[in-house]
């Protein structure tokens, strides 16, 4: 074989900036007070309900008036085991609402059904605020600066590892200034009931726990095609996207490091979605995942921890012309 032929350097597998998340699938063992939560107080709408040959029912939650697409899943399952305090799974899914409009009225709407915030942080590109539901699974629901305010994580990233200075994360992790948040609303939407989600969402990014920090960076890079937006191993954790966004997924191992992987049956993430927007980058993630399960539909792909990750391809919109 020509020794230049077997130098060439491989082309890196990158993933298409249309890339979305579909809504997670969560594992819950009571559904009806994770119903009277989800609906009753956070404000979605069961949207579509499957009952199983076991009588166990599946709900798809999400937006009254919106189109078909679900924001979340809940998968009844009473007899799902709880995971242990080092899983690997979910550390929380993230709600990402269109502008701080949005996120101001959602904070009040949420907060006046009894809901209790865990906290509330300004994360420089983003504004959030943290909780959990009754299963204590984690949320976060925030709003994105515009891009042309982001700092450059990659940059960020580059310095600590260079510098070992941990300072320098301080910025990505002030508190949120609520005072300036509910200003948007000015003194007449103080007045005004507010309503939770009042221009619709979807979900922006999804943060897990993992066991092997490197190990799960190598996996979604390399396998998925993810950009490593951030990765600061003395912090334990990392951030990689698609399209230049600041992070579609995040990884830590605060908890978590070589603690227990993900089985299936634990109760909490089920599985996460990711849709790619045409056919060849969703043959691109199986031709790079070997022992992925595709049996003409979705593909289905297990993380370093065994956490399922369900691949599709975006529906297209067919128009039909006028009669």
């Amino acid at each position: 074989m020509d020794s230049r032929l077997s130098a060439r350097p491989v082309t890196p597998f990158v993933m298409d900036d249309g890339m979305t998340l579909g809504a997670p699938t969560l594992r819950v063992r009571r559904l009806q007070p994770m119903l009277d939560f989800y609906v009753g107080r956070i404000g979605l709408a069961s949207k579509k309900v499957v009952v199983g040959s076991s009588g166990l029912r599946t709900v798809e939650l999400g937006f009254a008036g919106a189109p078909d697409q679900p924001l979340l899943t809940l998968k009844e399952d009473p007899q799902a085991r709880q995971a242990p305090s080092d899983f690997a799974g979910l550390y929380h899914y993230a709600i990402l609402v269109p502008d701080r409009k949005s996120l101001a009225s959602t904070f009040l709407a949420v907060g006046d059904s009894g809901v209790t915030y865990d906290g509330f942080a300004d994360h420089q590109v983003s504004e959030a605020l943290y909780l959990h539901d009754v299963e204590r699974n984690g949320m976060e629901i925030y709003a994105d600066r515009p891009r042309s305010a982001w700092s450059d994580w990659r940059k960020v990233s580059d310095r600590v590892a260079t510098t070992g200075d941990m300072s320098l994360m301080a910025p990505m992790s002030q508190p949120l200034d609520l005072k300036s948040l509910l200003g948007v609303l000015g003194e007449e939407g103080a007045r005004v009931k507010p309503v939770a989600f009042p221009a619709g969402a979807s979900i922006g990014h999804v943060h897990l726990r993992v066991t092997d920090l490197e190990r799960s960076v190598k996996f979604y890079h390399e396998k998925l095609g993810l950009e490593i937006m951030m990765h600061v191993p003395q912090m334990g954790a990392a951030f990689l996207s698609a399209g230049g966004y600041h992070h579609h997924i995040g990884l830590n191992t605060w908890n978590s490091l070589d603690g227990s992987p993900h089985e299936d049956g634990d109760a909490g993430l089920d599985e996460f979605k990711i849709v790619v927007p045409d056919r060849a980058m969703f043959d691109g993630v199986a031709s790079r995942v070997p022992g992925a399960g595709r049996a003409g539909g979705p593909l289905v792909v297990r993380d370093p921890d065994g956490i399922r990750i369900t691949i599709e391809q975006r529906r297209q919109q067919v128009s039909h012309p006028p009669r």
